[in-house]
């Protein structure tokens, strides 16, 4: 492991990284796949996608709790509620009771009626599942083109956030970066070290804030929050994955040379 202060040589001393969310990663997964079925002319297999994230095969993909949204779409908005609590009750005459009632169900769909954007493709998805299902299509036997093991990508280019990351900031557990977009505490995230031999690692937020303004860190991509991720290992062989690469990075630090002995015999002798 590289300390802060550490004096010896080394090759690499800051590492770029991209971040995304891993709702926004398998959301482009199924993206490309729904494409990919449909120009094959094959149903949508989406099982061996969900296999990867650990999801449950049998719930749909908007009923997963690892991508569920922040705010579901029977929730009340915190601001409504408060709204509610602080509203005053007037009394008001029997006839006229009805009145806000009606007025609240005609506006109240035009928040949750409306499907966010952020599931639209897991919507839509399950969509094509349930319609494939009542057709009776198999979709258990996918067209040998898509039996191959799934490889994971980054979604797209807007929902990728570009930082850099220190040497002395990562370990086995946790790891210390600078981004140019927040993150909320808790999400999950997917963290792509920008190395010869990239690789990826799945993480959570622990914290994320916003460094003074006046920061002394100059960087072209101007990150402008400071993220502390804890890695989770979810998917197999990233922890080996991390193990080498902090291995390889380690400095070689020699061996110091011991001093030779002197002859005290030698000396008394005059030799």
């Amino acid at each position: 492991m590289i300390y802060n202060k550490s004096t010896h040589p080394v090759e690499v001393k800051k590492i770029s990284i991209r971040l995304w969310s891993i709702r926004d990663e398998i959301e482009a997964a199924i993206g490309r796949r729904m494409k990919e079925c449909e120009a094959a002319g094959v149903p949508l297999y989406v099982d061996d996608i969900k296999k990867f994230y650990n999801l449950n095969l049998k719930e749909p993909l908007n009923q997963q709790s690892n991508v569920l949204p922040l705010h579901p779409e029977n929730a009340t908005p915190p601001a409504a509620e408060n709204a509610q609590e602080a509203k005053p009750v007037e009394a008001a005459p029997e006839e006229a009771a009805p009145a806000p009632e009606e007025n609240v169900e005609a506006s109240a769909p035009t928040e949750n009626s409306a499907p966010t954007e952020a599931g639209q493709t897991l919507s839509e998805a399950d969509k094509i599942i349930e319609e494939q299902n009542k057709q009776g299509l198999d979709t258990k036997k996918p067209n040998p083109i898509l039996e191959r093991p799934y490889t994971r990508q980054a979604p797209d280019l807007d929902k990728i956030s570009y930082g850099f990351a220190l040497l002395a900031d990562i370990n086995m557990d946790t790891l210390l970066t600078f981004t140019k977009d927040k993150f909320l505490q808790g999400q999950s995230v997917v963290v792509e070290f920008l190395i010869p031999q990239n690789f990826l690692m799945t993480a959570t937020v622990s914290y994320c804030s916003f460094y003074a303004i006046r920061s002394r860190v100059i960087s072209s991509t101007k990150p402008d929050y400071r993220v502390q991720c804890r890695f989770d290992f979810s998917v197999a062989g990233e922890r080996d994955t991390l193990r080498n690469f902090l291995k390889s990075v380690e400095p070689v630090i020699p061996q110091p040379v011991k001093k030779a002995k002197k002859e005290a015999e030698d000396d008394s002798l005059g030799i």
